[in-house]
């Protein structure tokens, strides 16, 4: 029977819980599934704790051994992704409660720039190893050699897969000049062209070189590859207006820390259809991934309905 873990340990799994869960959710892109990594890896941690050395930092030693329980869930469940597979949409307000727009580095985790749908979505084309490899070193400022030692492998050899998976992301993601985070302005006009149902005012919004992504999940009728080009972008917005006959609603919500679009039928009970996270550039939807699939729309609370002043 293992001992009880120290006081120590437990106050650094409690510190680093919401971190865990991030480096399980960047590794998988599925929530369901980070929320059972993250109880994996303070298990093993618990189990673990005699072979910590006395130069160990507990939070990163924490994130090594998250990083090896994600590569193994990987290695025992090697399913191949649709072309079109999204990751799951992450309210990050469900995760780190009110003081996610705070202060402190928890805070300061949340808001890093690899939680951005755009990013999250790329990750999942790397191979496994260079997605921890990436995520150990960019994300959790791991030094090359602890990512080195959690990938069995040496400095050097950490290093070229580094280089390899920053190369893999920046061709996964297509556009690179994009704005730092999605315009707001041209989100909310996203949302009223959806809202009115309007093709025209779709279609005004896509840059010259625009590219989408439909995700159905293999549940909802959607277009099996990516799609390049406004005639062909909106011409996808067109089809989905035809075969929606009921009114819809178009809420901007922060997901994955930046302005997307929550599509919602008010005649369901405000029940979630679509969700739009869009990259922008000088006004421009430059890139749109839309999240049609149910099973990963149903995180998603009905928005609240308006209330007529007394």
């Amino acid at each position: 029977m293992s001992a009880s873990p120290s006081r120590p340990l437990l106050a650094a799994i409690e510190r680093s819980r919401r971190r865990l869960w991030l480096v399980c959710y960047r590794m998988t892109g599925r929530r369901e599934t980070a929320d059972d990594l993250c109880q994996e890896t303070i298990a093993r941690a618990i189990e673990r704790e005699h072979t910590l050395r006395h130069d160990d930092r507990l939070e990163g030693w924490l994130v090594r051994i998250a990083t090896t329980t994600c590569l193994d869930h990987l290695r025992r469940n090697r399913v191949e992704r649709r072309v079109t597979e999204l990751v799951d949409p992450l309210d990050l307000a469900d995760l780190a409660g009110a003081g996610a727009a705070g202060d402190g580095p928890e805070a300061a985790v949340i808001r890093r720039d690899d939680v951005r749908f755009a990013v999250m979505v790329a990750l999942q084309h790397l191979p496994a190893r260079q997605r921890a490899c990436l995520v150990l070193h960019d994300v959790c400022d791991q030094p090359l050699a602890a990512v080195a030692e959690t990938l069995g492998t040496n400095a050097n050899a950490a290093k070229a897969l580094l280089n390899r998976a920053r190369a893999t992301l920046a061709r996964a993601r297509h556009h690179l000049d994009v704005d730092p985070a999605a315009d707001r302005e041209v989100v909310e006009r996203l949302a009223r062209a959806i809202e009115m149902r309007s093709v025209q005012a779709f279609t005004d919004l896509l840059a010259d070189d625009v590219w989408g992504v439909f995700d159905g999940g293999g549940i909802v009728r959607t277009a099996n590859k990516p799609t390049f080009g406004v005639r062909t972008v909106s011409r996808q917005f067109a089809n989905a207006n035809r075969r929606q006959p009921l009114p819809v609603a178009a809420h901007v919500r922060v997901v994955n820390g930046e302005p997307a679009v929550l599509v919602t039928v008010p005649e369901a009970g405000n029940l979630p259809i679509a969700a739009l996270h869009v990259e922008t550039r000088r006004g421009r939807i430059a890139a749109l991934r839309v999240v049609r699939d149910p099973r990963k729309l149903r995180f998603f609370a009905p928005p609240a309905p308006c209330r007529a002043e007394d």
